[in-house]
């Protein structure tokens, strides 16, 4: 991460009143401070990764992974009782992103749901959506056979096994 002597200040500074507004954690913003006020060009980028970008259509691709596994859920429940009792229900719970290599992702998830009130149904566990395996391989596998479904809003038990098996 490059920055101007300016913007190493500026930063700096904020580092200074966080660590005197959140004592708790203190002891990393000094940390931050010092790395920017050194210019430590190996521990600055440790910042990039505080200021990610997922592009437009990544953001549109989490949005249809949202949606089918809502889409999923709510098929299941239309169906009758011995067409639900062949769904593993647990596995239509949306489980999230792996925080360690789908951070950002895990973000949005979380900015989606909390900040901007969407898919309120979808509850975060007590890991509030870090699933802490990678999923977004498996998440795509599932997108490509729930857009063949001629009904993707009105899914069978077949059709919900073979989304989930993908």
């Amino acid at each position: 991460m490059e920055m101007t002597h300016a913007q190493r200040l500026i930063l700096s500074n904020q580092y200074r009143l966080m660590a005197q507004l959140d004592p708790d954690h203190a002891g990393k913003f000094q940390r931050l401070q010092t790395i920017v006020e050194r210019g430590y060009g190996l521990q600055l980028r440790e910042l990039d990764k505080d200021f990610g970008a997922i592009s437009e259509e990544e953001c549109k691709e989490i949005i249809q992974v949202m949606e089918m596994h809502h889409a999923m859920q709510e098929s299941c429940n239309q169906l009758n009782d011995a067409e639900q009792s062949r769904i593993d229900t647990r596995r239509l719970t949306f489980l999230g992103f792996d925080a360690a290599s789908e951070s950002q992702q895990m973000h949005y998830v979380r900015f989606l749901t909390e900040v901007e009130n969407l898919y309120p149904h979808f509850l975060p566990s007590e890991h509030s959506f870090n699933s802490h395996v990678p999923m977004q391989s498996k998440y795509r596998r599932m997108l490509s056979v729930w857009q063949r479904c001629p009904r993707q809003y009105h899914l069978s038990a077949s059709e919900l096994q073979q989304i989930l098996s993908a």
